[in-house]
Order: C-alpha cells, then structure tokens, then sequence
C-alpha cells in the first residue's frame, strides 16, 4: 500500500515538474525576413480604393516605414533591394478594428495578421489590471508596436486600445469611475460598453469618457435605445445585433425585458417578421449625423448561422488554433445550436445572418461609415471572409476596399493614412489581382510590407508554417493552461 502511494505520489510530482518546466520553457519568436533599408518595387498598379480604380504601372520606393516616392521612372537607389511589381497591385495594408490579443499572440495570432495583409488592427480589451497572465495588457501592447514598428516582431501595428468591458447589472457608477481612471493611467484609449450594463453606469461611462477624452465605444446595452447612445457620443457599435434589435417594432419590449420569457428562436424571427422599416431610416440618419461607425463583424453571425454546419465546424483553418482555443470555439457553436435547436432554430440564424447583412448595406448607402472587424478566431485568415460578406451585403469592392484602408485610418486620426501615397506609412500588401475588380483578390497576398521588412511569399509561408507549429507545441498549451488558472478574468471565462 505504502508503496503505491510512494509511486502515485512520485507521478505526480513528475507530471508536475514537467508542466512547470513547460511553463517557464522559452518561446520563440516568428521568424522575420531580412532587412533592407529601401525598396523598390517597379512595375505595380496602385490600388486607389477613393477612386475606385487601380493606377497605370509606377515604381514606388520605400525608405524605412515610409513611402519616399511614387513615378513612372524611379532611380535605383544603391541601397535599395528591388521588387518586381510587374502584373501585381499594390494596396494599403489592411486594417482589422475588432480583435483581442493574449499573451501568446506574438506566436499564435500576430503572425497570422501579417500573414493575410494585415497590417494594423483596434485591440478591444485591455485587461482589467496592470499585468495578467492570459490577456495582453496595454503595456504589452505598446511594447509590440515599438518592436514591430522597428522591424524585430512580426505583428501589425495597435492603433487603439479599448479597456476591459463594462459590464453586468452589478456594476455600480462609482465603479464605472474607478476603472476609468485606473485603465486611462495604463494607456487606454476608449471605454467600452457591454451587454448588460445598467442605464445609471452606462451614462457615468459616457461621463467619464468625455470627461478623460476617451472615445466610448463597444456594444450597445440592452437597457439602452440607440439615440440615447448616441446623444451620449457612443463612437462605435460592434456586431451586427445592432441595426437588427433597433429596428424591431418591439425594440422597446424587448429592451425593458418584456420578451424574457420568449425563446432566442422565437425572438429572432420575430425581430425579422416585425422588421420596421421607417424605425430603421431614423436610425442610419441618426448614425451619420452622429458620425458614428458600425462594426459588424458579419463573420461572427455567420459562426452562428453555420454552428450545425460540419464544413465549417471542421474548417481547415482551424489547423492554426492552439487544442485549448479549436475547443472553446467548437464549445461555443454548441452553445448556439443549444439555444437554437433543429432545423427552425438553424432557419432563424440564417435569416437573422442574412437580415443583418441587407441593413449593413442599407447603412452604407445612407452614409454611414462601416468598418472591417473579425472579432473571432484565426482573425487573419477570417478578415477576408468579412471582406467577402461586406460585398454580399451591398458594397461594391472599392466601397469595401475603403473600408479597409482609408476609413479605418480616419477613425483612427491619422489623415491621410491608408492609402498608397508619398510620405503615408509603408504598412502595404502587394496582390497577384485587382481586388476592386474582385473583393476575392484580397486573399492572393504576393507580399507584405510592414516595419521596414519585406515580407515575400516565401516569408508569409514561413509565417503561416511558424504558427501551425507553435498551435501543436506542449509548452503552448502548458502556458495557456497557466494563463486560464491565474487570469483575474478566469471567472469570467
């Protein structure tokens, strides 16, 4: 007997000398292609989303993180390693404005952005503290841009970070206060809402963020009608619930919780049956004037409409997620199929998924802005999906191309940025077709260039091939596990 303890207990003290040794184990980092002080890429056709056409042939030479100059006949510079442009189209890197970073990001999700073009990206979640052992913090974050503004790390540029989210009916104004204050002293740049925050913490949100000139940003509150977010300079609203919830005829039922008792079945296709059209032309008149930006992440309701789906459940892609991340996303898909069950369940995701795709369009077309956002897992690959359904929705590819490249740098305050142009950031994806004349053209990525680096084909590959490995590695999996035990979010995970 005595022996049998004596083994069990020395098993155990192995197995845990080898999760610890897993834990501590170094990472590498992705692998960077070499670095050249200028390049010149000859012969490409730029892509000029504004105009919505693509330019006559030109050379244009970048010198470190800028675009030097643009012409039909460049000189060589002695120190410039020259790119043949010859039957390619040069864009402005692609801009992701919905994701979330961890720890691990820099070997299992960074690289995947710069893989597909991606080339800077709005982070929306610091973590509740000033350190955390699963979630990137602000200071993470800022030390990722210097690295990859300098060439050493492979990850798109973090054009802002929003705090950790708002949320529950618990979550008092003087609480609202505090966390304001302490995520604007670690460098946040916008407060965001959530679901199920209160009317009286929503408005010492919105206080709080005029007060510390933080843009408030995030879902819309179920306890909150749009025009009141929007008198209280809500900036952006992410995820495709918006238009459709606002424009039920029993909006306000449904807000006051008179629709508790109702199936998410049946709430979702009453929401398409009661559809109030009139209520929906004052709500994008509203969301212009306001200026305010939609965010509608298309592709994570379309995880909800295919979540009984098997080609998409056992998407190839899902190759490049870590075992821990591949199962909380097929967990998820449960989830939804749980809450919608059968076939009439399947057909009121599908309409709900294709009824937010026709109002982003409607939105489009009276002027609001829409930007391009994933929000969901392998972001990179999941982008041009977005890209993709953006175009279903009713944008023309330029349209879309805009979206990606322009309009984000203009929420982003940087006037003039995503375009191909002298002295903008040479932040660029060059393409094997025209992506304004097929939005499908965005996925054949011939290379990327991104902190003073040229990313070729054969570089992108050796990203894609880094990632793949590290999603299989034990000392990955042991430091997520490490992560999701002492996060201060592990509750609410």
């Amino acid at each position: 007997m005595r022996r049998g303890v004596l083994g069990l207990a020395g098993g155990v003290l192995v197995v845990a000398m080898l999760f610890a040794a897993l834990v501590w184990w170094p990472l590498p980092a992705a692998p960077l292609p070499r670095f050249a002080p200028a390049y010149l890429i000859e012969g490409v056709r730029i892509v000029e989303a504004v105009a919505g056409r693509s330019g006559p042939p030109v050379s244009v030479l970048l010198r470190g993180d800028r675009i030097a100059a643009i012409g039909p006949r460049l000189a060589v510079p002695a120190d410039a390693v020259r790119v043949d442009g010859r039957g390619r189209f040069l864009a402005a890197g692609f801009r992701d404005m919905h994701v979330h970073s961890f720890q691990l990001s820099p070997q299992l999700h960074l690289p995947l952005f710069v893989a597909n073009g991606v080339t800077s990206v709005r982070d929306m979640m610091d973590c509740p503290q000033a350190t955390d052992s699963l979630i990137a913090c602000a200071g993470d974050k800022r030390r990722w841009n210097a690295a990859s503004a300098a060439g050493r790390m492979a990850a798109p540029r973090i054009v802002e970070v929003a705090s950790y989210y708002l949320e529950g009916p618990a979550l008092g104004p003087a609480t609202v206060s505090a966390r304001a204050a302490a995520a604007q002293a670690r460098g946040i740049d916008a407060l965001k809402v959530y679901n199920r925050l209160s009317r009286p913490a929503y408005a010492r949100a919105a206080t709080e963020a005029r007060a510390r000139g933080l843009r408030l940003v995030g879902h819309l509150p179920k306890a909150i009608a749009l025009d009141e977010a929007l008198a209280a300079g809500q900036a952006s609203f992410e995820h495709a619930h918006l238009l459709p919830r606002h424009c039920f005829a029993r909006a306000a039922d449904w807000r006051r919780g008179a629709l508790d008792g109702w199936t998410p079945t049946r709430v979702a296709e009453a929401t398409l049956a009661q559809h109030d059209p009139a209520a929906c032309a004052r709500a994008v008149a509203a969301l212009r004037a306001r200026g305010a930006w939609l965010v509608p992440t298309h592709v994570t309701r379309e995880e909800d409409a295919r979540a009984g789906d098997a080609r998409f459940t056992g998407d190839a892609r899902l190759a490049y997620l870590d075992p821990l991340s591949r199962w909380a996303w097929r967990d998820d898909l449960a989830g939804t199929r749980d809450a919608f069950p059968g076939e009439r369940g399947a057909a009121a995701l599908g309409a709900y998924f294709d009824h937010g795709l026709r109002l982003t369009g409607a939105a489009h077309r009276a002027g609001v802005g829409v930007l391009v956002g994933t929000d969901t897992a392998i972001g990179g690959f999941r982008y041009h999906d977005e890209l993709a359904h953006l175009v279903r929705a009713g944008l023309t590819p330029a349209a879309v191309m805009r979206a990606a490249t322009v309009d984000a740098a203009r929420y982003a305050g940087e006037g003039g940025g995503g375009s191909v142009a002298v002295g903008q950031r040479a932040e660029l994806v060059l393409l094997r077709g025209d992506p304004l004349a097929d939005i499908a053209n965005s996925r054949r990525i011939d290379a990327v260039f991104l902190g003073g680096r040229h990313y070729d084909r054969a570089a992108l590959d050796a990203l894609l091939v880094f990632v793949r490995g590290q999603a299989r590695s034990p000392a990955i999996v042991a430091k997520l596990l490490w992560g999701v035990l002492w996060s201060s979010i592990a509750a609410d995970l």
